[in-house]
């Protein structure tokens, strides 16, 4: 491997996914220790994540403020160190409540928001220079895919077989793996801070200024607001439909598998010329962001039939494949978009919009599905969510006239 910027990534996104064996244990700690519903879940899950949705301000620091004239090599030493420690502490702990378990969890998600934007960081300034946003972009996806095969069945197992403690300590090993390299970031010495951080803002400024910039947060925003997500969807999966946690574990593991074809299929479709009504097509990103939003709506649909372990599995599958291949073509796009000097806090600020989607989405299905799922069914409940979230992806169509259907979008 020629460019050595590969294993950097490789490895951040390694620590990323293993760390999500926790995540279906702490689903079972709030509800079997902490004896939470489904509504306190999902407000339990959008304070412990509250974190992503400040990445920007992480940006801003690593972009303005380096640290002995780098930006991003000794954040991503101290913010490595701190999600270890957070982990380590979370495993501890003497008795768990909802107090230490929920300010251990929002520091452990500050030190992985942090280490995420400044990969993001190197990922976009390398990338944009390069030309390898996509690539290096499927490689990151790719990566964290491949890991939840091993943590979906791995963490469904563990919730099963393991300790709370066991788990917590296993999970405060991976993040360390991202020490091993950092040689790989080639960093070059950045200018004095007070012009480092005034070629910062005159980035921002332009960002600001860029309609493609508020076109791609929009259409992030509605595409990936899906509030059958998340919380509850394991509520449904767990109580409604009676999975296992050990099945609930695997279909994580099919998502994974079938996320790492999806990271492929969006590498080896973009830029390939296509034969389409006669004349050829090149697939450019702003094209692919379009075949997104067309099927995205409708395809969303098919949620609808998530009854039985097959059919769960299948659409997991499917969705698997697709839904990294639509993700990525975003954010390719707005890697592209985002301003010099700025990069990992511009990259921030587009993923902190994708995070609200997530936080928002995950916090208000939870709420619908635990007000719903009595007076009409679960099902019923399920099937509003479905349509809700799809309606959300089809407002994405009119923004499309401000995203450039060519290679380039900055």
């Amino acid at each position: 491997m020629r460019d050595k910027t590969f294993l950097f990534f490789i490895a951040t996104y390694l620590a990323q996914g293993l760390i999500g064996i926790a995540y279906e244990p702490i689903y079972y700690l709030q509800k079997d220790v902490l004896h939470l519903g489904v509504h306190e879940s999902g407000l339990f899950a959008a304070a412990m994540t509250l974190p992503f949705l400040f990445k920007p301000v992480l940006g801003a620091l690593s972009d303005a403020f380096p640290l002995w004239r780098r930006r991003r090599v000794p954040y991503l030493f101290l913010a490595t160190l701190g999600t270890a420690a957070g982990w380590a502490a979370l495993s501890a702990a003497e008795h768990y409540t909802v107090a230490i378990c929920l300010g251990l969890l929002i520091v452990v998600h500050i030190g992985i928001s942090f280490v995420d934007v400044l990969c993001d960081g190197v990922m976009v300034e390398r990338g944009k220079r390069l030309q390898k946003t996509g690539q290096y972009q499927s490689v990151q996806i790719g990566t964290l895919y491949l890991m939840l095969v091993v943590s979906g069945v791995g963490g469904g197992f563990l919730a099963e077989h393991a300790s709370y403690k066991a788990i917590f300590a296993l999970t405060a090993c991976f993040p360390l793996l991202i020490l091993f390299t950092l040689w790989a970031v080639e960093e070059k010495p950045v200018e004095d801070d007070p012009y480092t951080a005034r070629r910062f803002r005159e980035g921002m400024a332009s960002l600001f200024k860029n309609p493609i910039f508020w076109a791609s947060s929009a259409i992030i925003l509605l595409f990936n607001f899906k509030p059958y997500q998340g919380t509850a969807r394991f509520y449904y999966q767990a109580d409604t439909l009676g999975f296992s946690k050990v099945f609930i574990g695997a279909l994580s593991s099919i998502d994974g598998i079938s996320g790492v074809a999806g990271a492929g299929l969006y590498w080896w479709l973009l830029g390939r010329k296509v034969n389409f009504a006669g004349r050829s097509v090149t697939l450019t990103t702003g094209l692919l962001v379009r075949l997104t939003v067309l099927i995205g709506a409708p395809c969303s649909l098919i949620w609808i039939a998530y009854r039985t372990p097959a059919l769960a599995a299948a659409i997991t599958a499917l969705f698997g494949l697709l839904g990294v291949a639509m993700r990525l073509s975003l954010m390719d796009l707005v890697a592209q978009a985002c301003p010099k000097h700025g990069e990992a806090t511009a990259f921030a600020l587009f993923m902190s919009v994708f995070n609200l989607a997530a936080w928002g989405s995950n916090t208000l299905g939870a709420t619908l599905y635990g007000s719903f799922g009595a007076p009409i069914g679960e099902h019923a409940a399920m099937a509003l969510l479905i349509f809700f979230g799809s309606g959300c992806t089809l407002l994405c169509w009119p923004l499309l006239r401000y995203i450039p259907s060519g290679e380039k979008t900055a």
